[in-house]
């Protein structure tokens, strides 16, 4: 019987204690078979680091796991760089510690990369819609990202952090730039395509993006400010998140 390629899973967190175990659980329930998982503890002073540990307690169907704790803040992209040496898989997944992913999340962004890259060699990640849902985990609406533009990665953040990727097409953009504590995302994808990888846009909503007061980006207070305002529905996600510091 054929094992599937290594997928590994990247979580950094910062004071995310009351999230983070439905990250981990949405990894555990993944129907992909070989996952390893990587969590970067960003210095946290809240209950974090027990959290995680006491969730992978617990028995799973995980392949490996660890968990680093740097024990000093050093920014989103530093706890990506620290994990650099432990990931091993040939895909990677960079989840934030406060969102998840639906079941087959993995499987099907596997499925249509491996698909894409039979025709172009170019297609090094795949990347989703969402559902926006509140602190409590209860579904808004759905976020939309739009299909790939290599013109307009520079201008606009419409790539979501849950993309799935090559790891090699990670490890070529690494390691990222830690001074940068604003927009890391918009960061790393162009630096990902400025080495010429494209993405594919897969449009479903295959996570969930929690809205909350202490999302980087500000989006979470944004859209819970549209919406009790009554302004609910669909949104275009590069409406919201920031290329540059402001």
């Amino acid at each position: 019987m054929n094992r599937k390629p290594m997928l590994s899973v990247l979580i950094p967190n910062f004071n995310y204690d009351k999230y983070i175990e439905r990250a981990i659980d949405s990894i555990v329930a993944q129907d992909y078979p070989s996952i390893e998982l990587v969590i970067v503890d960003d210095g946290s002073t809240d209950d974090s680091v027990r959290v995680a540990k006491r969730r992978l307690a617990k028995p799973t169907t995980l392949q490996r796991h660890v968990v680093i704790d740097l024990g000093k803040n050093r920014g989103k992209l530093g706890a990506i760089n620290a994990a650099l040496e432990e990931i091993t898989g040939e895909y990677l997944i960079t989840l934030d510690a406060d969102d998840w992913l639906a079941r087959h999340y993995a499987s099907r962004c596997i499925a249509e990369l491996e698909r894409c890259r039979e025709s172009d060699e170019d297609v090094g990640f795949i990347y989703t819609d969402c559902q926006l849902v509140d602190e409590s985990g209860e579904v808004i609406d759905r976020g939309r990202s739009v299909a790939f533009d290599r013109d307009l990665v520079g201008k606009l953040s419409f790539l979501p952090e849950p993309a799935l990727m090559l790891t090699r097409a990670f490890k070529q953009a690494a390691p990222f730039d830690e001074s940068i504590r604003v927009a890391t995302k918009h960061h790393k994808w162009t630096r990902v395509v400025a080495n010429g990888w494209t993405g594919v846009h897969i449009p479903e909503p295959l996570f969930y993006y929690r809205m909350h007061s202490n999302n980087m980006s500000g989006i979470g207070q944004r859209v819970l400010a549209e919406n009790e305002s009554g302004a609910r529905g669909e949104r275009i996600l590069s409406g919201y998140w920031q290329v540059t510091a402001k």
